[in-house]
């Protein structure tokens, strides 16, 4: 059976256990252009809201692989790009939860301030996760390089509306980067914003899969995230991996594809959440790897695994 182009995954979330990720977008279509994305450059940076991928096709792989005994913890929307750029999202993650499958939405918050997309994330989504790394217009244009029209007071306006209407659980990601918006003023001024979204959780993050949006970057240590969890409200989690993978040993090599081209991994994180040793996961990677398909690189002392050849 061919891989399905639109899901990968179950992939191990260190927030979500055992999640299966659902794509709505192209590679690699968003609303931003974040410096830490581990997906790479935005090539179609746009505000448009359409139906990008075929929405039918979705859902199609979707009730195969549950056929097929497929199993998850969560149906996720997330991949290449925003998910909210697509117009039918919310019935994408009905059609999960009718099925039986609790459902999250992984979002950067952008369009947020359109009343469609508030409504379709607050009807559909049993946890909406949004992004807020920024403090002023200044810092989230230097972050997440919007496309033009977005702005710092639309995402924070809009987020702060999905809380009012949303009955699920709201979750702000706050993504760290060391010295671009660590410093102890610049957390503060985060948290002050982070506050202002009543969410039911904050995670703090940093890079734990080497960016490819720009050179350079680093992750915050450990150390700093837990001293900084604190000045947020609530206190700020630092995830951790949990639930189990599916085991790449019982994997095809278009479905392992499929999730690395979007989903890079940390290959010691990875043979955990699969019950087995990094040396047999990168046993299995190794006729991939011998033709250039994936290959590994150390990011600040992790040994992570990505594709090397993105699917059209």
């Amino acid at each position: 059976m061919t891989a399905p182009r639109h899901l990968f995954g179950p992939v191990p979330s260190r927030r979500l256990g055992r999640s299966l990720g659902i794509d709505l977008t192209p590679r690699k279509l968003c609303c931003e252009d974040c410096v830490f994305c581990q997906i790479g450059p935005t090539t179609t940076h746009t505000l448009e809201r359409r139906e990008w991928v075929d929405t039918a096709a979705v859902l199609a792989e979707f009730d195969a692989w549950a056929a097929g005994g497929g199993e998850a913890d969560y149906a996720t929307l997330s991949g290449y790009g925003e998910p909210t750029l697509h117009t039918r999202f919310g019935d994408v993650l009905r059609h999960a939860r009718d099925r039986g499958f609790k459902t999250a939405l992984l979002s950067n918050g952008g369009l947020m301030h359109l009343p469609e997309v508030r409504r379709d994330a607050a009807a559909s989504a049993d946890i909406v996760k949004v992004t807020l790394s920024a403090w002023d217009e200044d810092s989230f244009r230097r972050l997440h390089r919007p496309a033009l029209g977005l702005t710092f007071e639309r995402l924070l306006e809009g987020e702060q509306a999905l809380r009012d209407i949303h009955p699920g659980k709201l979750w702000v990601e706050v993504m760290l980067v060391r010295g671009v918006n660590d410093a102890p003023e610049q957390v503060e001024a985060i948290a002050d914003a982070v506050a202002t979204l009543r969410a039911d959780a904050v995670h703090l993050n940093t890079l734990t899969r080497p960016s490819l949006s720009q050179d350079g970057l680093h992750r915050v240590s450990e150390a700093w995230l837990h001293t900084i969890a604190p000045w947020f409200t609530p206190v700020a989690e630092v995830p951790a991996f949990k639930g189990k993978a599916e085991s790449p040993l019982d994997m095809t090599d278009d479905a392992l594809m499929e999730l690395l081209v979007r989903h890079p991994l940390s290959v010691a994180a990875w043979a955990k959440a699969a019950g087995i040793a990094p040396d047999a996961l990168e046993s299995r990677l190794a006729a991939l790897a011998e033709s250039g398909r994936v290959a590994y690189e150390t990011d600040d002392g992790v040994r992570m695994v990505r594709a090397t050849v993105p699917r059209a």
